[in-house]
């Protein structure tokens, strides 16, 4: 059978590859880090079109954590045998999603997928339910027409918003013998609207806790008071200056071409309005690019952290969050972004090219281990957004993608 055999059975299997991926992000899949409780709801569904497939091999390797329910983060790997067996095609999808933030900045229930337009909304129907349902089905449509040309895996981990201690990370210290640097590794967990970027290349991520000390007192009395809103608040203009005027370097390969400084999250203080607070919290999410010095980014917070409180009588201590370097990229010939340019072209009519991505993706835990990976997805950078929203026509279109290299 030909691919136009592969390409018209997913298209027969559109609706029922929509309603799937309806019904798997209508499981909240939230970490407890996110004040969820794990992946395992999601994931036994997830599991169960799986298995359903009939996989020649599978693993569950799943990383116990004392803060979910069940007591483990699941984590799934299924091979189906091809005609070669020598090398296989490994596309790699989470389970677990982001919290929907502001409620009221949702038109609909986001834990309630629903179809509009030529659209399917929810949260996690992008990041990065898409990709579930679309290599789930591009392995249902190979298999019921012309079979694998290669050996396919597919990879189902936890924890990806969280840092992947618990999901890839994990795996891949357990069980690093599923995974071959002649393999093909395909993480469909960003890209654009055009399908034309493959991301090859990352930048530092580095995340940053800033808590200042001051004292707390009523708000008519700020003569008793050192107020660590007002502290923290000037901490952030101040490092977000500093940061920006120091590290001006360029590098047009990743996009944005520059290191981000970005503050993001901020901790509750005081409760009340009419009390000065005396403890606030605030973070920096920073994505940096390969050449920049990390040592040298955190010498200029704690220079900084330390004039503001010299500068409001405050206390401000300046600890790492989360710090991941940058790996080497993978090669811009390399066997699996050949392969997935091949199937761009061929399915979308579009010349996709190596780049880098502004942040880091889940893939920079295969290139840390010598196993080169591209990132390739075509979708609507909603990831995160209220009113996540995949487009039906992209769906069945990376599907497609996928199932060309499958075959």
């Amino acid at each position: 059978m030909s691919f136009h055999e592969v390409a018209a059975r997913l298209d027969d299997l559109k609706d029922e590859c929509v309603d799937f991926l309806a019904r798997i992000c209508s499981i909240p899949a939230l970490g407890p880090e996110n004040d969820g409780t794990g992946e395992m709801e999601k994931y036994k569904v997830v599991k169960e079109a799986v298995v359903a497939l009939g996989p020649d091999r599978i693993e569950e390797v799943h990383a116990p954590d004392d803060r979910v329910p069940d007591g483990l983060r699941p984590n799934l790997l299924a091979v189906f045998n091809g005609r070669d067996t020598s090398r296989t095609l490994w596309i790699l999808s989470h389970i677990d999603v982001v919290p929907p933030g502001e409620l009221k900045l949702w038109e609909h229930d986001p834990f309630q997928p629903h179809v509009q337009n030529g659209f399917l909304y929810g949260r996690g129907v992008e990041d990065n339910g898409q990709a579930i349902a679309a290599s789930i089905f591009a392995v249902r449509a190979v298999k019921e027409t012309c079979g694998f040309g290669l050996n396919v895996g597919l990879a189902l981990v936890s924890d990806e918003e969280c840092g992947s201690r618990y999901g890839l990370d994990y795996v891949l210290t357990e069980r690093p013998d599923m995974f071959r640097p002649e393999d093909l590794i395909l993480v469909p967990d960003a890209g654009n609207d055009q399908g034309d970027h493959i991301e090859i290349a990352e930048k530092h991520l580095l995340q940053v806790r800033f808590t200042v000390l001051g004292k707390q007192a009523h708000a008519s009395r700020p003569d008793q008071a050192v107020n660590s809103l007002r502290a923290v608040s000037h901490l952030v203009v101040e490092v977000d200056r500093v940061l920006a005027e120091t590290f001006t370097e360029r590098n047009p390969f990743f996009n944005p071409p520059t290191s981000t400084f970005e503050p993001t999250r901020k901790d509750a203080n005081v409760p009340n309005v009419n009390t000065i607070p005396g403890e606030d919290v605030v973070y920096f999410d920073c994505r940096i690019l390969p050449e920049v010095d990390l040592s040298r980014v955190m010498e200029l917070m704690e220079q900084v952290a330390a004039g503001i409180g010299e500068r409001f009588g405050a206390g401000v201590r300046v600890e790492g969050h989360m710090r991941v370097e940058a790996p080497e990229p993978t090669p811009a010939d390399s066997a699996v972004v050949r392969a997935l340019a091949q199937a761009v072209q061929e399915v979308f009519g579009v010349q996709a090219r190596p780049h880098g991505i502004g942040g880091q993706t889940v893939a920079s835990f295969f290139r840390k281990r010598g196993l080169p990976a591209a990132v390739w997805e075509k979708q609507l950078q909603m990831a995160h957004a209220p009113n996540e929203r995949v487009s039906i026509e992209n769906l069945v279109g990376n599907a497609r993608v996928f199932a060309k290299m499958m075959i």
